[in-house]
């Protein structure tokens, strides 16, 4: 009965180290999880694709640098353009009127409409202009390319180009070359706005398409940035605002030997001293529009490279020369405080997440990921001191007692399952949602067998398989020999070391002699 015991003892204590392997395979489970993760990863959340292909609005840096300059505008604001980081602000969402820097939306819808190249005929809607406008200098009747209208726009400020491309974009928009331009400008006007609003300034409306002063028409210094920097991420507004001026065919020479068709030539210089050639050049300027009203003062909106960075200044209510001196200063704090620092990248774990009620065989960890790529523009000296912590929706975050935070299964690839904080310093300068880099499917104890088998094939589940069988050999020995210790103690033994038969004589405790009785065989 003992040995019997004995053995189920061995046999439960094998069988309780076999079920300890099922975990065996786990280091090896993650190392092959981690092989596809990247994989994985690489096709972002499907919900989440479109935001990272989508340019996020205008976002303040995490840490503004130190040594601002002292600007003299009534407000000003100065981004960098491809991330949209804020390096500067002032007053950024007060209400201002923009005058002429209009233009700039102005030449974004000319060219939702037109092709560069495309011709168009100029009409009287020249003449819808007050006499104090700045002007290219237009005639009736006069065929010149849409891109060299947009010169005229931009180059010299003329409000006569503006009205041109407003009557050409409306009449084709509403496919009626009858609209009067009271009607051409109401049409364009709504074009304005809806395009504004498309691109993110929503604090504006624009009356008119050349920027004369109304009080209907107005922006903010993030607003005029927003449209700054789409103008200058389309390569034909790039180039025209960087021109110093423009000597030549309004038709592109197109009917030099067609005297009935009415072109001209035209000699502009630009009224950006930024980019020209005097006391305020800036070597690294690379446009964009300037603007002056009585009720606006003296604006621009100012664009400059350098080394790879590009950077927008938006100057309102700024007296001569303050304008440029404003944006120089702006530019050059920008230039020398700020580098350029990729927090993430869309595929990067930003952290990893224990799991709970999961598939084992799909690894015990799910990296959870931005989804799109993380880079901004920091204090050289704050890029290091960036640190991350991770907090999990109570969707699917489940706590222990030791505090341990574990991601609860079924989780769906894309699904937002926390949100990171990133610190400097201990202050939390940036939070942005966090998704699941990868699928995650709820186990069951089917899965948890099969991953226990399968764990049996790995290196470490094979090593642990063979540990398993020694211990249990050794426990087999001991338990047998405690057998034979027992049964040894059982038989007894004579003075010589071997066995004897009994003689009907025994010692008593006391060492006297007492006969037992000896059974009769028969």
């Amino acid at each position: 009965m003992k040995k019997s015991f004995a053995k189920y003892i061995a046999l439960f204590l094998a069988a309780m180290f076999t079920f300890s392997a099922a975990g065996c395979g786990k280091d090896e489970a993650k190392q092959q999880d981690a092989a596809v993760k990247k994989e994985e990863t690489a096709s972002d959340a499907e919900g989440n694709k479109k935001d990272a292909e989508t340019k996020e609005l205008l976002q303040k840096a995490f840490i503004m640098a130190d040594g601002a300059p002292d600007v003299t505008a009534s407000a000003a604001i100065l981004i960098e353009e491809s991330t949209g980081t804020i390096l500067y602000e002032k007053n950024a969402d007060q209400k201002m009127y923009p005058a002429s820097m209009t233009k700039v939306l102005t030449a974004l819808v000319a060219l939702d409409h037109f092709k560069p190249e495309e011709l168009i005929k100029v009409g009287s809607e020249i003449n819808e202009v007050s006499l104090d406008s700045s002007k290219a200098g237009h005639v009736a009747g006069e065929m010149l390319t849409m891109k060299n209208a947009i010169r005229g726009l931009i180059i010299p400020s003329g409000n006569d180009s503006a009205n041109v491309i407003a009557a050409a974009v409306a009449r084709r928009a509403e496919n009626n070359e009858n609209l009067s331009f009271s009607q051409c400008e109401a049409v364009f006007t709504d074009l304005m706005n809806q395009k504004a609003e498309e691109l993110g300034a929503t604090n504006s409306h624009f009356a008119n398409a050349h920027g004369y002063h109304a009080d209907d028409h107005y922006t903010t210094g993030k607003d005029m940035a927003l449209l700054s920097r789409a103008f200058m991420e389309n390569k034909t507004l790039e180039e025209i605002a960087n021109e110093k001026g423009f000597a030549g065919n309004g038709a592109d020479n197109m009917f030099t030997t067609d005297e009935s068709v009415k072109t001209q030539d035209y000699a502009w210089r630009s009224h950006n001293l930024l980019i020209t050639d005097g006391e305020y050049n800036y070597g690294y300027a690379s446009g964009i529009k300037t603007g002056f009203t009585d009720e606006a003062g003296d604006c621009v909106t100012a664009a400059a490279k350098k080394d790879g960075m590009n950077l927008i200044a938006v100057i309102f209510h700024s007296e001569d020369p303050n304008r440029w001196l404003d944006a120089k200063n702006l530019f050059e704090y920008g230039f020398n405080s700020y580098v350029e620092t990729t927090v993430a990248g869309a595929e990067d774990a930003i952290a990893e997440a224990p799991l709970k009620k999961h598939k084992k065989s799909e690894g015990d960890t799910l990296a959870v990921v931005l989804g799109k790529p993380l880079t901004t523009f920091l204090p050289a000296d704050a890029a290091d001191k960036l640190e991350v912590t991770v907090t999990y929706h109570d969707t699917y975050a489940e706590t222990d007692k030791e505090g341990n935070v574990s991601l609860r299964a079924p989780i769906e690839k894309g699904a937002e399952v926390g949100t990171a904080s990133y610190e400097v310093d201990g202050k939390v300068v940036l939070e942005a949602p966090v998704y699941a880099g990868r699928e995650v499917a709820k186990g069951n104890i089917f899965s948890t067998i099969g991953h226990a088998i399968g764990s049996l094939f790995t290196l470490k589940g094979i090593l642990t398989v063979v540990g398993i069988i020694v211990v249990i050999a050794v426990i087999i020995v001991i338990v047998r020999l405690i057998g034979s210790r027992r049964g040894r103690r059982r038989g007894g033994y004579s003075l010589g070391g071997a066995p004897r038969r009994n003689s009907g004589l025994t010692m008593n405790l006391n060492g006297r002699k007492r006969r037992t009785r000896r059974r009769r065989r028969f």
